[in-house]
């Protein structure tokens, strides 16, 4: 490649980063370059190898972009056109940062807790693009609306994000943080309990509806992976129902009924999971997986034109 070209390329860095997983995506505007890496983090750190990585790619291509989603708590999406709406939830935009968007919904942020995120990046001179999870998934989604309210999740390793929309408009969202680790101490309570129960159970006759036995659809795996993500599943399905309660239950918003449920699954849940929580709710639902580095490159994309 010429000099000429590399100087005048625009190169996008999408950044995910987890708890533990730091994936870089690397591409350039014209869809002609991609590539990925993925490094161990500590506490959700931002790993110095891929900072190093970066650098150079910055170093090399002068307009290069960098790009992420927020995952930090203090953010939220709300329904309105007017600022006042913050007040009637009780929230000072004096603390937040905050975007109308499409002229009907405001989606906001911490203003400290935006800053904190941004810090993480200070090795490679911060971020060109911070992306908020709604946009995430109001992008993916919009060709889908229809005339029907619907609850659309983007399900995650450490957080999930949901929010209520239609054709017309976004009524509700929130985002959610998990505590760290509250999975895999989840699966390590739930063995205990299985442990014992297979105990009891060489004296006893074996319920043949247990619920593990529902979830696998064959026999009894009591494996640390599969405990796991029967963890995750029915935390799923305990946001699912807290949610449409606030929502029914709430006369700030406008809570038509909800019987159609869209899951934007950027974690990998498994087939057997995926079975056992459309079993489990009331509605009628569907799941799309997605990889969070590919949608951050194509909304920087979208800035960039």
């Amino acid at each position: 490649m010429s000099l000429f070209s590399r100087i005048y390329q625009k190169v996008i860095v999408s950044i995910d980063l987890y708890e533990k997983t730091c994936k870089i995506r690397i591409s350039n505007n014209k869809n002609t370059q991609q590539e990925e890496k993925t490094y161990k983090t500590i506490n959700a750190n931002f790993p110095i190898e891929a900072a190093k990585y970066i650098q150079k790619i910055q170093n090399q291509y002068p307009h290069t972009y960098t790009s992420a989603m927020i995952r930090t708590e203090n953010q939220g999406l709300l329904n309105g056109k007017n600022i006042d709406v913050f007040d009637k939830f009780g929230l000072d935009i004096n603390s937040l940062k905050i975007m109308l968007v499409n002229k009907q919904w405001f989606i906001y942020v911490g203003k400290k807790n935006l800053q904190e995120y941004k810090n993480k990046f200070s090795k490679i001179n911060g971020l060109d693009f911070v992306f908020s999870p709604f946009i995430i998934i109001y992008e993916k989604i919009k060709d889908r609306l229809d005339s029907a309210k619907k609850l659309y999740i983007l399900q995650e390793k450490g957080s999930t994000s949901l929010l209520i929309a239609d054709r017309d408009n976004i009524y509700f969202g929130n985002h959610i943080v998990f505590e760290q680790d509250r999975f895999v101490d989840e699966n390590k309570e739930d063995k205990k309990k299985n442990d014992d129960m297979i105990e009891f159970d060489v004296i006893d006759e074996i319920d043949e509806n247990i619920i593990i036995k529902d979830f696998d659809k064959g026999s009894y795996d009591l494996s640390s992976n599969s405990l796991s993500e029967l963890s995750i599943a029915n935390h799923m399905i305990e946001l699912i129902t807290k949610t449409l309660n606030n929502f029914y239950q709430d006369n700030r918003y406008a809570s038509d009924f909800i019987d159609e449920l869209l899951i934007l699954d950027g974690y990998g849940i498994s087939d057997n999971a995926i079975s056992y929580l459309k079993n489990n709710t009331m509605l009628e639902t569907q799941f799309i997986r997605i990889d969070v580095c590919k949608e951050v490159e194509k909304l920087t994309k979208m800035e960039l034109t």
